[in-house]
Formats: structure tokens, sequence, C-alpha cells
């Protein structure tokens, strides 16, 4: 689900995103929960206010010099596609390292327990955690893998297509994004 609003003014895109960012979710924040936060993408200087208001600016490479000053990211390609592919990474990250938090926590508990008790040595505890810091770094590596790039790519394909006109894009956006084209 996505609105389509054209031909702002840059007044009308600095009103809109204001609106968008007064209206968004704020649930719960960053690492723990989802926060319904705002990007702008754009390219010119009549989105520098709308970027410059939104939670996350981004401007496109080949845009004006005022827009990427005021933006948070700057595409240096104008390829959007990239910008997808950053934000799905980004979510495999943060799972990530939920992940190896988790697991290192349990184990350091487990050992701690086993030690308070006697039941391990000073010498068998070191080794776990030497061991669960090179699991947790294994861990963190399967995101540099070509297997999880290409399912990334695979998702990116599937639901991005290019249209021919002008600066559009049509996105099939999965349940993660809640598109509104201004």
């Amino acid at each position: 689900k996505g609105n389509i609003h054209s031909r702002l003014l840059p007044e009308d895109k600095l009103h809109h995103v204001s609106g968008l960012k007064q209206s968004s979710t704020p649930e719960a924040s960053s690492f723990c929960g989802r926060k319904g936060l705002v990007l702008m993408v754009g390219d010119g200087v009549n989105d520098a206010l709308a970027l410059s208001v939104a939670d996350i600016g981004v401007a496109m490479g080949e845009g004006a010099a005022l827009a990427m000053e005021m933006s948070d990211v700057t595409l240096m390609d104008s390829n959007l596609s990239k910008l997808l592919f950053s934000m799905r990474m980004g979510n495999k990250v943060k799972r990530t390292v939920k992940e190896n938090i988790i697991f290192s926590c349990v184990v350091n508990a487990i050992a701690i327990g086993l030690t308070l008790a006697g039941k391990m040595s000073l010498l068998l505890a070191i080794a776990s955690d030497v061991g669960v810091m090179l699991l947790v770094t294994m861990n963190g590596m399967k995101l540099l893998s070509r297997r999880t790039i290409d399912s990334i790519e695979v998702n990116r394909k599937e639901s991005l297509s290019k249209k021919k006109l002008g600066h559009m894009y049509d996105f099939q956006p999965d349940e993660e994004i809640n598109l509104e084209i201004v």
C-alpha cells in the first residue's frame, strides 16, 4: 500500500513530511522494537527542506548540492535499489546482533552458574568464553556470505521494478516498508 503525491511545491513537501512525522506511530524505539520513521528521498533544491525535516533524508548523488548537504545519506549514483539493499541488510544485521547477544548471555550465565556451584574450573570458564566469542564472530560473518547477499538481491528484484517515467519507481513494498511517494 502506497500513496503517490506529485507536483508538490517545496512548502507542500515540507508540510507533508512534517504531517507524516507527527502521524507516525511511536511504538517501541530502535533496537528493541519498531518505530515509524519517515524517510525522504530527493534530488533537487526543492527537496532540501523536506529532507532536513524527515527522520532520515536521502539525497540522490546526481542532484543539487543543497539537497546533498541537507540529507543524512547520499546515494552516489542515484540507484534506489542500493537504498533498499541497505535497509534489508540493516534488518539482517540487527537480527544477527540480537542473536549474538542472547547466545553469549545465556552461555555466560550457564558458565557463571556452574562456576559458583563449583562444577567448572577457571580454565573451562575462560575456554567457554573464548568459544562463545569465536561462535559469535562466525555468526556475524554469515552476513558476508554470497548466499545472504543473493537472498537480499532476489528479494530486491522481486519487489522493485524500474519504470521509464523520469525518476518514478514502482515499489512493491514488503510488510516492513510503508511507502508514501511525494
